[in-house]
């Protein structure tokens, strides 16, 4: 049986930045909320995920869904998403820019990491009515 890497963190955030000098990532506007003036509707531009890994041997093979947690319909997916670490102790990052996230109605959605078809971490995305007065920025 293999050995199934374990997710130490999955965040949502409008940039992901790599300080060239020290490796550190910037994360720069981290949500799990979502809001629109009506419905269907999508999350703006792109957005950007991160992925930190351990307990990988080797080169994993994940996959990236977002997943509308009142049907179970699966509405965006990311195959063939590849990470490697020589040694397992290791942590391994992955930031990946990811297109608009559908959002058919107001509710809860889910972003899962799968691997080997066993999913390894979740966050919940939650989508909401935009109130008249409120700013834009929330998409």
């Amino acid at each position: 049986m293999a050995v199934r890497p374990q997710l130490q963190a999955l965040m949502l955030a409008d940039h992901i930045y790599v300080d060239a000098a020290t490796g550190k990532k910037i994360i720069a506007g981290a949500f799990n909320r979502l809001s629109s003036k009506e419905f269907p509707s999508s999350a703006g531009v792109s957005k950007y995920t991160l992925i930190s890994l351990t307990d990988v041997h080797g080169t994993v093979s994940l996959i990236l869904r977002f997943v509308d947690l009142s049907t179970g319909d699966t509405l965006l997916e990311m195959q063939g998403l590849e990470v490697h670490a020589d040694n397992p102790l290791d942590t391994v990052e992955m930031i990946l820019e990811i297109p608009p996230l559908p959002l058919p109605h107001p509710g809860t959605y889910a972003l899962e990491v799968y691997s080997d078809n066993e999913m390894i971490g979740v966050l919940r995305v939650f989508a909401d009515a935009q109130a008249e007065n409120e700013s834009e920025a929330n998409q």
